[in-house]
């Protein structure tokens, strides 16, 4: 949810505001390096046999945008480097414990086979942190 919040800095600061000391956070969002603007799924017809692999926008630059998440369904999604959000952490005072890249599940894989030859990219980051005293 955070890539969908302007004021990042402000709620991080927030979310430490009210844990207490040494109380854990548990951050999941979309992987910053994957949802980048202008990434998603291209088709090289050129290559034989073709092949499909995922574009990777402009990683380093903030950006809104708006993204079609299914037919006529529009989310606003502000793209941001993973070092905007573990300097804004640390800021805020809450120290990175953990960082977790989980592969997608095996139940999204059968659900969609197409995707079995990415299942060693992650789609999602967690960051556990804790906040010092």
């Amino acid at each position: 949810m955070f890539e969908h919040i302007d004021a990042v800095d402000e709620a991080l600061a927030e979310v430490a505001r009210v844990l207490r000391p040494g109380g854990r956070f548990i951050f999941c969002l979309n992987h910053p390096l994957l949802q980048t603007p202008g990434s998603g799924w291209i088709d090289d017809q050129i290559l034989d046999p073709p092949e499909q692999y995922w574009r990777i926008g402009p990683y380093l630059i903030e950006q809104a945008t708006i993204e079609e998440v299914e037919k006529d369904v529009f989310i606003r999604f502000v793209h941001r480097p993973l070092s905007r959000y573990i300097n804004a952490m640390a800021d805020s005072g809450l120290a990175l414990e953990r960082m977790i890249e989980p592969a997608p599940p095996q139940g999204f894989i059968d659900r969609a086979p197409e995707y079995t030859e990415v299942t060693t990219i992650p789609r999602l980051l967690t960051l556990v942190a804790r906040r010092s005293s």
